[in-house]
């Protein structure tokens, strides 16, 4: 990490900050370059960044030069902003930090305001690199949010909301039906919107006068056909070629039709044929049921919520139901750690926690005794100790797997 990161990842002590006036001045003082961008935003709870690598990887192979704006990144801060599928260069990012930095303390003292804080820098970084390259399309994923989330002064070409579940309680309400309306803040009059399924509360919550909202359900049929994620995808318009879909998941067909009907919306607004199998089957997402070594069978997952861990029960279930499950997990510390456990609970014949090293994280121990309260008995140790003693016990027999999972700062943890 460079003395600039270290600088702008500083900032995260200052917490979150839900408004948009200094996101708004920041990006005033760069002359707005956020309004120079063709956007499709996405928020949700789960499936936000597996819907955006779906759009991004058929936009470019349609032909458009694609920018994607994502967090967290899982090894390194650039990957954070990528112009057709490649992070900014150490040095572009480094001046950028610099460029904000500045511009960011100028306006805090001509308006005797606070500080931007870390994700509004990061977010103002994005739409300048991306304004700067002039992308011809821009995927801008939120944060936690939708309504104050430091993304949402743009005015995108469409709005995309993925499954909403219960999740960040503490920003966004105790209710789903809170959650949702924070979310839908993304949605703007005129503009059309695609959701993912959803309860009914939710819908209620997502629809919005003047708005068409396309639940791409209704539109876009996905049906597994042949392992591990072979696809038929049919819309009102169009049979695609069968579709062999990297991302595995009953979670990831879900993704996939949302994408899928966002760019058939976009296809007839921007007059393009997009090259669905082309762009599906390329799509790299990391640590979304991610296959790290096959002998012994070693899985990496980033669910970090309850919603998210029924999801990877039913993915484990679907692509090995013979095998013993072996749980390697790590958590931060407000996450619903419990329920998340109690969902992995009927597959876990075995458990190990490891420490995340972050501000958020937890220790092994700690995880351990919220698992003993799931009802899972947990071994705790370090990193080291506790990838050894998964990959022991998943060698000593055929059919056992090890699956990592609990937050997407275990990607780093275990590299």
């Amino acid at each position: 990490m460079t003395a600039a990161v270290r600088a702008l990842f500083a900032r995260t002590t200052q917490g979150i900050k839900p408004e948009l006036e200094i996101i708004t001045e920041v990006l005033k003082a760069l002359g707005n370059p956020h309004r120079r961008l063709a956007v499709i935003h996405v928020a949700g709870t789960n499936g936000k960044g597996s819907v955006c690598a779906m759009l991004e990887s058929v936009l470019r192979a349609s032909g458009f030069k694609t920018g994607l704006y994502t967090s967290p990144h899982l090894i390194d801060f650039s990957e954070r902003f990528r112009i057709n599928g490649v992070s900014i260069p150490e040095k572009e990012l480094e001046n950028y930090i610099h460029l904000l930095e500045a511009v960011s303390e100028k306006v805090a003292v001509e308006s005797d305001q606070r500080p931007a804080t870390f994700f509004e820098i990061s977010t103002a970084i994005a739409f300048q690199y991306f304004s700067d390259e002039v992308v011809d399309i821009a995927i801008i994923e939120t944060g936690m949010g939708g309504r104050w989330d430091a993304t949402n002064v743009i005015i995108p070409l469409i709005s995309v909301i993925t499954h909403i579940d219960i999740d960040h309680t503490n920003f966004l309400g105790n209710t789903i039906e809170a959650i949702a309306a924070e979310k839908s803040g993304i949605i703007k009059s005129d503009r059309p919107a695609v959701s993912a399924p959803q309860a009914d509360v939710v819908m209620a919550e997502l629809r919005k006068p003047g708005v068409p909202l396309i639940e791409a359900s209704e539109v876009v049929s996905v049906v597994k056909t042949g392992f591990p994620q072979k696809l038929k995808i049919e819309t009102h318009s169009r049979t695609l070629p069968p579709i062999n879909l990297p991302l595995l998941g009953e979670c990831q067909r879900e993704n996939c039709a949302v994408a899928v009907a966002t760019l058939e919306r976009l296809a007839d607004m921007l007059d393009f044929e997009p090259e669905f199998k082309r762009g599906m089957e390329s799509v790299e997402w990391g640590a979304r049921f991610q296959i790290l070594e096959t002998d012994p069978l070693i899985i990496l997952d980033g669910a970090h919520n309850p919603s998210a861990a029924r999801a990877l029960v039913k993915t484990l279930k679907e692509n090995y139901p013979k095998h013993q499950v072996g749980f390697l997990l790590g958590f931060l510390k407000d996450k619903n750690t419990e329920e998340f456990l109690r969902a992995i609970r009927p597959l876990a014949s075995k458990a190990w926690t490891i420490p995340i090293d972050a501000p958020r994280g937890t220790t092994a121990e700690h995880s351990a005794a919220q698992a003993q309260l799931a009802g899972i008995i947990a071994v705790p140790g370090s990193v080291s100790n506790g990838l050894s003693a998964a990959r022991e016990w998943a060698s000593a027999e055929p059919r056992r797997l090890v699956c990592i999972t609990g937050s997407l700062y275990l990607v780093e943890a275990v590299g």
